[in-house]
């Protein structure tokens, strides 16, 4: 078992905030371009174990975690990482993004951004506990609204790896940096009326270093 600090009490920046001198907004942008430039074989949504939590991390400030992709299977995947002491943490409890690559019918910036609100405006579930304690889910889109990403080889939604642009929103945690010790972090939501269900158990270890290894 982790032994758990039950004296933190977590603190997480608020949608207004800018966040190392950038928006919210922006830094969902950017976990967006890291979770989409993942091939298949190492995308943290399709990692079971979190052997692949430290791939293509950010140089400093940020550590972007992952919950499983949408679907009817309603478990979780349990996953272990380890952080470096002095990084905050992103991560979404459930989002959506669609691009011009995925979704070829959708032809205008408002028909994705349309697309997107549609999926978001079904959330009926968005919880997130860091050691039993709840932190709050705020909603956040990209910014800018439209923004370009490349897709990497092999990549979740089978399509060519090119650039494209893209739309994303939804509900997401930003923890300002945890002190050093271990951390159980369980968050999950659920879109098209409970449907479809994301999320993830992380067993978290602040560490003092700078690789962030597993």
């Amino acid at each position: 078992m982790v032994e758990m600090k039950s004296s933190y009490e977590p603190d997480y920046f608020r949608v207004d905030s800018r966040p190392y001198g950038i928006s919210y907004g922006k830094w969902t942008v950017r976990w967006w371009r890291w979770f989409l430039s993942a091939s298949k074989s190492k995308n943290p949504a399709l990692d079971s174990t979190g052997q692949y939590a430290g791939e293509n991390q950010p140089e400093r400030y940020v550590w972007f975690l992952a919950g499983k992709l949408a679907d009817e299977n309603k478990s979780l995947p349990n996953r272990k990482c380890s952080i470096p002491l002095g990084r905050s943490i992103l991560f979404p409890i459930i989002n959506c993004e669609a691009n011009f690559l995925e979704f070829p019918e959708l032809k205008t910036e408002r028909e994705i951004i349309d697309h997107v609100t549609s999926d978001e405006n079904t959330i009926v579930e968005k919880v997130c506990l860091l050691n039993d304690v709840t932190v709050p889910a705020q909603r956040v889109q990209s910014d800018p609204v439209l923004f370009s990403v490349n897709l990497g080889k092999d990549n979740i939604y089978n399509v060519n790896a090119e650039k494209t642009n893209a739309h994303g929103d939804g509900y997401w945690i930003f923890l300002k940096p945890p002190p050093k010790g271990d951390y159980v972090l369980s968050f999950s939501g659920s879109c098209e009326n409970g449907r479809l269900k994301s999320g993830a158990n992380y067993k978290l270890t602040i560490q003092d270093n700078e690789s962030g290894d597993k």
